[in-house]
């Protein structure tokens, strides 16, 4: 164990399930905003455990065994891999899938876990919290292999209903009381942390002023949400179902689309952004085995 907290960068933690064609480009993004990343593998059966194996040994990533947990797994999963933030040392910590990508709207470019320290280095503030700006699908039916954030130009208005929706950062030891009354299930839910409303900041102003002001314009920062990408890969992941709602409680397919398959707005990624994310993508994909990266294509793919 590493105390006190003594790591200043940030690091980020997912639980990923057959995520193998999008993960390189979601590693990349984050390791250009400068982040640490956690994650925990939760694929029963395909290559996603190949590849991730392949990005922890060569440096890209930490990598934690999740394949034992079948049912509902991300809260747990959440739980675990905060003691190991803890554990290790990490002062900050956030959670995020592998279709979120965190973007400030403000400041140098890639310039993400600054931001997210110099905000939770405010007096008072122990969480920060981004909202979703959902891409839609732009009309897109097939998987085309490209990157995410290339593909997918369109974006929703931030007055839509889910650009209320918020991906959080916190102080590692601002959950540590709840945390030790229930170890493995603190995490109520993928979307925040349990700390009060007053010392959780969004766009700028506290949590517990924020839905007053609601609806408004993104500030400091966004969390660019790729739900649906193209109609193939839509089915492929409602095929598999969620991490943290049972399939009971879920959204239908048609429910799923009509709240984020958001298409209002032109909004692509200037050519500077990408020509930066492509070649850190070219830099993760040299570091890796030909033979890994034949296994990063989806499954729908390779099954032909």
């Amino acid at each position: 164990m590493r105390f006190p907290l003594s790591i200043d960068r940030p690091v980020i933690c997912a639980i990923m399930k057959l995520e193998q064609p999008y993960v390189i480009e979601w590693i990349a993004w984050h390791k250009l905003h400068g982040f640490e990343l956690m994650i925990a593998d939760n694929c029963l059966a395909g290559p996603q455990t190949a590849v991730l194996s392949a990005l922890r040994d060569a440096g890209w990533i930490q990598l934690v065994d999740w394949r034992h947990d079948r049912s509902q797994p991300q809260r747990r999963a959440y739980s675990h891999l905060y003691w190991r933030a803890l554990l290790q040392g990490y002062r900050y910590l956030g959670f995020l899938d592998a279709d979120e990508f965190l973007e400030p709207l403000d400041g140098p470019p890639w310039s993400g876990a600054e931001l997210v320290r110099s905000l939770l280095s405010r007096r008072g503030v122990r969480s920060v919290a981004f909202r979703w700006a959902n891409f839609g699908s732009d009309g897109k039916e097939a998987y085309d292999d490209e990157l995410v954030t290339v593909r997918f130009p369109r974006r929703g208005r931030h007055d839509a209903s889910t650009a209320r929706w918020k991906k959080a950062f916190a102080r590692v030891s601002s959950c540590l009381p709840k945390a030790m009354r229930s170890p493995t299930l603190f995490m109520a839910h993928p979307h925040g942390f349990p700390i009060g409303q007053r010392r959780t900041l969004v766009d700028g102003i506290t949590l517990d002023r924020h839905q007053a002001a609601m609806p408004m314009e993104w500030k400091l920062g966004w969390i660019r949400h790729y739900a649906v990408k193209s109609r193939q890969e839509l089915l492929s992941k409602h095929a598999r179902g969620g991490g943290f709602t049972p399939a009971s409680e879920a959204p239908s397919l048609e429910e799923y689309v009509a709240s984020r398959d958001q298409n209002d707005i032109l909004d692509p990624l200037d050519e500077a952004a990408i020509e930066v994310l492509r070649a850190k993508v070219a830099e993760i994909v040299r570091s890796l085995d030909p033979a890994i990266l034949e296994q990063t294509r989806p499954l729908f793919q390779q099954l032909k």
